[in-house]
C-alpha cells in the first residue's frame, strides 16, 4: 500500500471501509488526466494508494467497484490479471449502491449469471452460470463449502458480506465436488485495525422495515473486532406474505506473535417467514387460460397454515502462521448448524372437468436440523530457481454433513369433506378463497377413483455425507511474463441415506482423480491473454438397478481469454470464450431397469467484462454473454439438440454511477442499470416459451457530513414477467424501492 495522509484516511474510513470518498482519491492519484476534476474536489484529501497492491484479498481494501485480488481462483493471494480463469468481483460498494437484497440479487450484473431465475426466494439463492444450475452446490464462505441439501439450504444475507468472488467454470481440484459453472464464494465482514462505525435504517416496498449496525474497533495493535447486525420485516408482492430476519455476526482477529493471526468468524440467522416461492400452473401465467390471467399477487397455497422457520448458526476461524518469508501454512474451519420447519404447498395442475380453473396441490414439507464440519488445511511455499517464481499449494480439506429430518413425502393438500371421507383440498387461482387452516391435513389419493386417505405421520431420513480430498497445485512465472498453473487432486465421497420409518437404506461412494491446467501470457502491464483447461465431478444420491452407487456427474471445460487494464484508469476489460461438458446425467426411476446415465450437456459461449472507476465521478459495469448450451446426448431423443430448461442463451446488464464532486449538486450520486435476460424454455421439447424481459435498476443518493440519504429502485417500470418455467411457473419481481439512511462515523 502507498502512503496515505491521516486527514485523508479517516474521511475515506467513514463510509464502511469502501467510501465513495477513498476511491475518488485513489483514482485521481493514479492518473494525471483527473488533475482538473482533482482540484474541483479540492475539500478530499490526497491520498497516495496503488489499488492494485492492495494487501487485503478479503475486500477491505477494494475501491468503488474495482477488486484486483482474490484468493478463490487459486487459494493464493494472486492478482486476478495473472490468473488464467475467468474470475469476477462484486465488491461491497455495488452491494450498497443496488441496496442487494440477497446474493443473488447481488450477482445480477455479472457475466454469464442468470440470478434469481425462479425470481426471489426468502429459502434460499438460485442462480445459473454459464448454462448450468447451482442450487444446493457451488456456494463457499470464505473460501469451504456451504454444505446444503434439499431444504436444508442456507442463505447468507449480503449485509453481512465485503465482497462476492465468482469463479467461473469447473473448479473441482481446489474445491472437491462443484457444479460445472462455477464457484461463488461469499468473503465475510471481518474486523480492521482502525474504529468504525454504521449504523442504517431503511424503508421500502411491502412495508419493508430494517435496521442494520456495522461497528468494529482495534483497542490494540494485535486484538481488533467487529460486529454486524440486523433485524428486518417485511412483506411481498404476494398478498399477506410475510417475512421477519434477525441477523448477528461477530467477528474477532488476534495476533498471536509476529507471524500468527487467528480470526474468529460467528454467525446467528433467525428467518421466521411464510415461504415466498409460488410454483404456479403454466396455463394461466405464461399461457393462455379459458379463466384469465392468474395475478402475480396471488398465493397458491394457504398462508395460515404454511410457515418457514430457519435457524442458521456457524463457528469458525482462520489461522494463518508464517513459518518464514517463503511458507506459510493457512487453515480454515467452521462448524454450522442449521434448523428447518418448512410446509409449503404448490400447484400440481388443474383437477379434471375443472374447467382448468381448481388447481390441485401438493405439499413440500420438511421438520429436522443439520450440521456440518469442514475444514481445509493448505501449506503454501514460494521459491525461485533459474529465473522461475514457483508459488506450491498443497492441502487437504475435509467436510461432512449430517441430516436428521421428518416428512410426509409430497403428499397431496386435502380436507376431510365428510367424516372420514377425504377430498383434494383446491384452489381457484383466478379467484381465490381459502379454507381455514385447521381443516387441511394431507392426504394420498387415488385419481382415477378419486379415493383420497389422511396422511397422518411423517417418515424419518438420516443423511450422513462426507468428503475428503488431497490437492496439489504449483504456479509457476518465468521472467515475470509468462504463468503457468497446474494442479491435480484425489476426492472420496460417501453418502449414506436411511429411512428410519422403512428401514430402506442407500450407500452411495465415489473416488475421483481431477486435474486442471492454465497458462497466463502478460504481453505488458496491461494485457494478459489465458488459456486453461479444468475438470469437475459431482455426485448424484441414487443408485442404479443393481443395487450399485450411481456415476458422479464429471466433465470438463476448455477456456481461453484477454484480460486488458487500461493505463491510467482503475478498471479491467475482460473477454473469454468456453465450452463446458458435463456427462453421466441420469434419468429414469432410481433403482429400476429404467434408469439411465447416458445424458451430457454442452455449453459453449462467448462473455465479455467491464468493471472499471473511470473518472472520479464515474463507474461503470458492463457485460454480455452470449452461450449455445445444447442437450447432446439423452434417454429422450426428442430432446436431443434443444436448450435444457430454464437457461437463457444471452444476457445483458450495464450499470453506470455518477457522483457530483463540487458546485450546487456537490455530494449527489445517481446511478442507472438495465438488465436483460432471453427468452427460455419451459420443458426440454422447446414446446413451452417463455418471453424475453428487459429490467430497469436506479438509484439516487446524498452525502452530508456524517450521513447518508439513498432510494434505491429495482424493475423502476414495475414490469410483470415470468422468469422461468419448469411444469411449474415463476414470477419475477415488480418494483421494488428502499430508501435508507446511514449515519457513520
Amino acid at each position: 500500500m502507498g502512503n496515505r495522509t491521516e486527514n485523508g484516511l479517516i474521511r475515506g474510513l467513514k463510509w464502511g471501509r469502501n467510501p465513495l470518498a477513498l476511491a475518488v482519491a485513489a483514482t485521481m492519484a493514479a492518473s494525471p488526466v483527473w488533475a482538473e476534476e482533482q482540484q474541483d474536489a479540492d475539500e478530499l484529501q490526497t491520498i497516495e494508494v496503488n489499488a492494485e497492491q492492495s494487501d487485503d484479498v478479503y475486500g477491505g481494501d477494494d475501491f468503488g467497484y474495482v477488486g484486483q485480488r482474490s484468493l478463490t481462483a487459486t487459494k493464493t493471494d494472486t492478482p486476478v490479471k495473472e490468473t488464467p480463469r475467468a474470475v469476477s468481483i462484486v465488491t461491497r460498494e455495488q452491494m450498497d449502491d443496488r441496496a442487494s437484497v440477497s446474493i443473488a440479487d447481488a450477482l445480477q450484473y455479472t457475466p454469464s449469471i442468470q440470478a434469481n431465475f425462479y425470481g426471489e426466494d426468502n429459502k434460499q439463492d438460485w442462480f445459473v452460470i454459464r448454462g448450468f444450475k447451482q442450487a444446493n452446490n457451488g456456494l463457499y464462505r470464505d473460501g469451504t463449502r456451504v454444505y446444503s441439501y434439499g431444504f436444508y439450504s442456507w442463505q447468507l444475507d449480503p449485509f453481512a458480506q465485503e465482497r462476492v468472488e465468482i469463479m467461473r467454470g469447473p473448479a473441482s481440484v481446489l474445491y472437491g465436488q462443484t457444479p460445472p459453472g462455477g464457484v461463488i464464494n461469499v468473503i465475510s465482514k471481518r474486523p480492521q485495525d482502525y474504529s468504525f462505525g454504521s449504523v442504517t435504517a431503511e424503508y421500502g416496498s411491502y412495508d419493508r422495515k430494517q435496521l442494520s449496525v456495522d461497528v468494529g474497533g482495534a483497542p490494540s495493535e494485535d486484538v481488533s473486532w467487529r460486529v454486524v447486525a440486523l433485524g428486518r420485516e417485511n412483506g411481498t408482492q404476494v398478498d399477506d406474505l410475510e417475512a421477519e430476519r434477525t441477523m448477528l455476526a461477530p467477528s474477532l482477529k488476534l495476533g498471536l506473535g509476529d507471524r500468527t493471526e487467528l480470526t474468529l468468524l460467528a454467525s446467528y440467522q433467525k428467518d421466521d417467514s411464510d415461504p415466498y416461492l409460488q410454483f404456479l400452473p403454466s396455463s394461466g401465467t405464461i399461457s393462455a387460460n379459458p379463466n384469465g390471467k392468474i395475478d402475480d399477487d396471488v398465493a397458491i397455497g394457504n398462508l395460515d397454515y404454511e410457515q418457514f422457520e430457519r435457524t442458521q448458526v456457524s463457528f469458525g476461524y482462520q489461522l494463518d502462521h508464517a513459518f518464514n518469508d517463503s511458507t506459510t501454512f493457512q487453515q480454515s474451519a467452521r462448524y454450522q448448524q442449521i434448523d428447518v420447519d418448512l410446509k409449503q404447498m404448490y400447484s400440481l395442475g388443474y383437477l379434471p372437468g375443472s374447467g382448468d380453473s381448481q388447481a390441485v396441490r401438493g405439499l413440500s414439507d420438511e421438520d429436522g436440523d443439520a450440521y456440518g464440519i469442514n475444514l481445509d488445511n493448505r501449506l503454501i511455499h514460494k521459491w525461485s530457481i533459474n529465473n522461475v517464481e514457483h508459488t506450491l499449494l498443497a492441502g487437504i480439506d475435509y467436510q461432512s454433513l449430517h441430516i436428521d429430518g421428518k416428512s410426509f413425502g409430497d403428499p397431496l393438500m386435502g380436507y376431510e369433506a365428510a367424516p372420514g371421507i377425504f377430498a383434494p383440498a383446491t384452489l381457484n387461482p383466478f379467484d381465490p378463497q381459502y379454507r381455514n387452516a385447521d381443516e387441511l391435513t394431507p392426504v394420498s389419493c387415488n385419481f382415477s377413483t378419486f379415493v383420497c386417505t389422511e396422511v397422518t405421520s411423517r417418515q424419518r431420513t438420516t443423511i450422513d455425507a462426507y468428503q475428503v480430498g488431497g490437492y496439489l497445485q504449483d504456479q509457476m512465472k518465468f521472467d515475470n511474463n509468462l504463468v503457468l498453473t497446474v494442479g491435480a487432486r484425489f476426492d472420496r465421497a460417501s453418502s449414506d441415506i436411511e429411512n428410519k420409518t422403512t428401514g430402506v437404506e442407500q450407500n452411495i461412494d465415489n473416488d475421483k482423480w481431477t486435474a486442471n491446467a492454465g497458462l497466463a501470457w502478460l504481453l505488458n502491464d496491461n494485457v494478459t491473454a489465458y488459456t486453461s483447461y479444468s475438470q469437475f465431478f459431482q455426485p448424484i444420491l441414487q443408485q442404479d438397478q443393481n443395487g450399485d452407487a450411481a456415476k458422479p456427474q464429471e466433465g470438463d471445460q476448455i477456456e481461453v481469454g484477454m484480460k486488458f487494464q487500461p493505463q491510467g484508469i482503475d478498471g479491467y476489460l475482460n473477454a473469454a470464450a468456453f465450452k463446458i461438458t458435463q456427462e453421466n446425467l441420469a434419468s429414469g426411476a432410481a433403482g429400476t431397469p429404467a434408469f439411465q446415465q447416458i445424458g451430457e450437456v454442452e455449453s459453449e459461449g462467448v462473455e465479455l467484462e467491464a468493471v472499471a472507476n473511470i473518472t472520479p465521478s464515474f463507474s461503470l459495469l458492463a457485460n454480455a454473454t452470449w452461450m449455445n448450451p445444447e442437450i447432446v446426448s439423452d434417454s429422450t431423443p426428442a430432446e436431443e439438440g434443444n436448450r435444457p430448461v430454464n437457461i437463457a442463451d444471452t444476457l445483458y446488464s450495464a450499470w453506470a454511477k455518477y457522483t457530483f464532486l463540487s458546485g450546487p449538486m456537490n455530494g449527489f450520486a445517481i446511478g442507472s442499470g438495465v438488465r436483460y435476460v432471453s427468452d427460455t424454455y419451459g420443458d426440454n421439447t422447446e414446446t413451452l416459451k417463455v418471453p424475453s424481459y428487459t429490467l430497469w435498476d436506479a438509484t439516487v443518493s446524498y452525502r452530508y457530513k456524517d450521513f447518508k440519504f439513498q432510494v434505491a429502485a429495482k424493475n423502476l417500470e414495475d414490469k410483470q414477467y415470468v422468469a422461468t418455467c419448469d411444469y411449474y411457473c415463476w414470477y419475477g419481481d415488480r418494483r421494488n424501492v428502499i430508501g435508507s439512511v446511514t449515519y457513520a462515523w
